[in-house]
């Protein structure tokens, strides 16, 4: 199965005008049965209540139903089940798609097989969802671009609801330029067409946007902004703006840093409309004109990318040296500790050694990204807050309070609760 992958990407970098057939007879019981062991165990099931393990009881009948009902053209995709879960510290709802997952297995299938063929289409600048790119990494790579001063305008720009909101058409046409198997097109026709089930109730129909919740979701997403945006920003921004252009995306949230104002001013003019005609909106409330100037360090602005807020900030070795510093943007804080406390709060009865063990992964998680270089101050501070609130809601879990805070600082040292650290390497020079 890996060869036969890899020999699509070969295929596919040979050639980038080809257009491959009969790909949805690799949608076999190896294919499947590979697709279902990457699923998530634990996912919460769809409308039809399967979960996991009860899928896996009778595997082989089950992949061999579904292999039939791909074969001979009668498989249908089911609607997905929406759920409104809370916001982290908000009294705002938010909704969240779960595909029934025999979807979820085809579609981690069809993805396994366009991956490869995309990933040689896809532009370098484009970084997330991509297999072997981290955010992390990529955050600091741009801090490096960045550092010599040459784009002194970034434009920071957010897609309103952009999973929401693709045109089908578009994604279609654009599919097609690879994809030249009807199977397989009628297969992603059939996700983006299934509808939301609404509390195993209503049923409501999906004219525009990925499936919620879908494991493709995120590689169709890509495809999309591939056209609608990357190609646009290289082959038509760069080459006539007078000065030089680099950008960044992750999924719908990009930078464009340009050398010159005008430029930027043209880009940010053109973006809407650009947007418009896929069927998208530009999200003016997260999207600005930053003055990014090394030699204007002290008037010049900040933006946001990746979670971090990227600024001009002084050396501490010489106050006259200035380099670009990543520091956790504030409303990715502020929800980090609201998250944490939803957490605690809602889990303070569990047995504590559990408890511990998962605020132990939580915490390291949390370093594991944020631990960059420079970002010690806001490392600590999380540390500090999220001590405090594992102290407040474990002395809530009966009448009686469970810790002083001097037990309980002993208690903390006794768990070997992660410290702040910074897990960046400084970039190679």
């Amino acid at each position: 199965m890996s060869s036969t992958l890899s020999a699509l990407g070969t295929k596919a970098e040979e050639n980038p005008e080809h257009r491959f057939r009969s790909l949805a007879r690799l949608l076999d019981r190896q294919m499947l049965g590979e697709a279902f062991r990457r699923l998530k165990r634990r996912a919460a099931p769809g409308i039809d209540g399967v979960t996991h393990g009860e899928y896996a009881e009778n595997l082989d009948e089950n992949l061999l139903s579904l292999e039939s009902r791909l074969k001979d053209g009668s498989y249908r995709a089911q609607p997905v089940k929406r759920r409104w879960i809370a916001k982290a510290g908000s009294t705002k709802m938010r909704p969240l798609g779960i595909p029934v997952l025999e979807d979820k297995i085809v579609q981690q299938a069809v993805r396994m097989i366009l991956e490869p063929i995309w990933e040689n289409d896809f532009a370098d600048e484009s970084i997330g969802y991509r297999p072997g790119r981290s955010a992390r990494h990529s955050s600091q790579e741009l801090g490096e671009v960045l550092h010599d001063g040459k784009h002194r305008w970034v434009v920071e720009a957010d897609i309103r609801g952009f999973f929401d909101h693709i045109d089908h058409g578009w994604l279609i046409k654009m599919l097609e330029t690879r994809i030249a198997d009807r199977a397989l097109i009628r297969i992603v026709r059939e996700w983006l067409k299934a509808g939301v089930m609404e509390e195993l109730k209503h049923w409501s129909p999906s004219h525009e946007g990925t499936p919620q919740g879908g494991v493709i979701s995120p590689l169709l997403g890509n495809i999309y902004l591939h056209f609608v945006q990357d190609l646009w920003i290289k082959k038509v921004i760069a080459r006539k703006s007078k000065g030089s252009v680099l950008f960044r995306r992750y999924a719908d949230d990009s930078v464009v840093c340009f050398q010159r104002r005008d430029d930027a001013e043209a880009y940010l003019r053109e973006l809407p409309a650009r947007l418009a005609k896929f069927g998208l909106a530009l999200a003016e409330e997260k999207s600005a004109l930053v003055k990014f100037n090394r030699w204007e360090a002290e008037s010049s602005g900040k933006f946001t990318f990746l979670g971090f807020d990227f600024y001009w900030g002084q050396s501490r070795r010489n106050p006259n040296f200035w380099r670009v510093r990543r520091t956790t943007n504030g409303r990715k804080f502020s929800a980090g500790l609201a998250k944490l406390k939803d957490w605690i709060k809602k889990e303070r009865s569990t047995r504590l050694p559990d408890l511990v063990t998962t605020l132990r992964r939580k915490l390291q998680g949390h370093w594991n990204y944020y631990g960059v270089i420079g970002n010690s101050e806001k490392t600590s501070s999380f540390a500090y807050f999220a001590k405090g609130l594992f102290y407040k809601w474990l002395n809530r879990r009966s009448q009686r309070k469970s810790f002083t805070w001097a037990s309980f600082e002993v208690a903390w040292e006794r768990w070997q609760i992660p410290t702040p650290q910074v897990i960046e390497k400084p970039w190679p020079r």
